[in-house]
């Protein structure tokens, strides 16, 4: 599952740290934790600054020394503005996969930021005290770590991340109907799980993640037309204008320019 899902965030790409002023450390969980944590990072600043979240169907904790905080699956781009200077730390988990850890309902977080009494947590209202107790990185990872392990609930494989593997095969290219019946489940029932484990209908979830694709793609090939990308599921320019301004706020051009160009920081 790890291997097919590859979450784009430009903001803390080499482009993006440089052009909002940001320093990153970031790491893979333990082997245990592996293809549910997607990975702990720490960003450092030096002065407030926006920190621009785009959708990629993940739930992600943020950490500072006022408190903690849990991000649903975001149907638009965010921009989380750190207001003062110092390091911020965060966990990010992979699609579906806070759920094994607390049994809770991801819909009803869905393009929210709520507090720490969200998880029912005694231990977690009190994370952010732990970690900046310590001044090292790995010791704060290390104090996630351990609090994450102790909630951990292995499960068994199902027919939704069956479902998750082929949406992130496809990049998202896929139809409902012809996804349902690969997991033998009504698409009505599946859209239920989706919701569920990641906050998002499946139609929308597919979605994010073609789009998450595509945004990949002008990133590395940033000198390729907008027409390379149509076979990733879009009808024309048009259709992926649209997507764009819906779940990102801008055209293509625009994002490029904000995340992917040194014009953005001059």
């Amino acid at each position: 599952m790890k291997k097919l899902f590859k979450s784009f965030q430009p903001t803390i790409t080499r482009t993006g740290l440089a052009n909002f002023g940001i320093t990153l450390k970031c790491s893979p969980p333990c082997d245990v934790l592996k293809g549910v944590v997607h990975s702990y990072l720490q960003i450092k600043t030096e002065k407030a600054t926006p920190y621009p979240v785009i959708p990629d169907g993940t739930q992600s904790i943020f950490i500072s020394t006022r408190g903690s905080v849990i991000g649903g699956a975001q149907l638009q781009t965010r921009d989380i503005q750190i207001l003062e200077a110092g390091e911020y730390f965060g966990i990010r988990f992979y699609p579906g996969a806070l759920r094994h850890f607390f049994r809770v309902d991801i819909s009803e977080i869905t393009s929210q930021y709520v507090g720490s009494e969200y998880l029912q947590c005694v231990f977690f209202r009190n994370l952010h005290e732990f970690i900046y107790q310590q001044n090292d990185y790995r010791k704060r990872v290390d104090i996630c770590e351990h609090w994450l392990m102790g909630n951990f609930q292995p499960q068994a494989k199902s027919r939704f991340d069956q479902a998750l593997c082929l949406i992130y095969q496809s990049s998202g290219n896929v139809q409902v109907k012809d996804l349902a019946k690969c997991v033998d489940w009504s698409s009505r029932h599946l859209s239920r799980s989706f919701q569920l484990h990641t906050g998002l209908n499946t139609k929308t979830f597919a979605k994010i993640i073609r789009i998450q694709h595509v945004c990949r793609q002008l990133y590395t090939r940033p000198n390729e037309s907008l027409d390379s990308v149509l076979v990733l599921g879009f009808f024309d320019q048009s259709h992926l204008i649209k997507d764009f301004r819906k779940h990102l706020l801008s055209t293509p051009f625009s994002f490029s320019m904000r995340f992917m160009s040194d014009f953005y920081n001059q």
